[in-house]
């Protein structure tokens, strides 16, 4: 596993939100959230700049529940309007990992980047980051791949 500091650059993406999400739902939540960025995208003939992501934000104590941004990278400013919003990503120092496998086998990566936040005295800004690098419509369970990042404060 390998776990790592790196500096992130923002992008710009359209993105939508859902609050009070729990860990049973994220899947379908996910699921379903992106599809509805992917086709937004579609409908206005925007195009992809990055992977899309979703984001954590307030979670609660225990770590089950959570108000999630679902998001996907575009070259440029979109006119969006409903649902649907302007975002960036990440910016600066954060702590970096990739999990290869299913999504529903990520928590190690979870567990070991926050024991390495600890080991080394770094400061979580409370968001966690999940880019989904492959499409799991057309990649082997066992291929997929997803960048974990969280942000630090420096």
């Amino acid at each position: 596993m390998n776990i790592e500091v790196a500096y992130q650059k923002a992008e710009i993406a359209v993105a939508i939100e859902k609050k009070s999400v729990t860990m049973e739902d994220i899947s379908t939540v996910t699921t379903e959230g992106l599809g509805r960025v992917f086709q937004f995208l579609a409908d206005q003939n925007i195009q992809m700049a990055g992977a899309p992501y979703l984001v954590y934000k307030n979670g609660n104590a225990d770590f089950t529940q959570f108000d999630v941004e679902m998001g996907i990278p575009v070259l440029e400013e979109a006119a969006v309007s409903g649902e649907f919003f302007m975002s960036k990503t990440c910016e600066g120092k954060a702590v970096c990992g990739t999990h290869k496998g299913a999504y529903k086998d990520i928590e190690p990566l979870y567990m070991a980047m926050m024991q390495y936040i600890a080991e080394n005295s770094l400061e979580s800004t409370g968001l966690y980051y999940e880019f989904y690098i492959n499409d799991p419509a057309d990649t082997p369970e066992s291929e997929l791949l997803t960048s974990v990042v969280f942000p630090v404060k420096e």
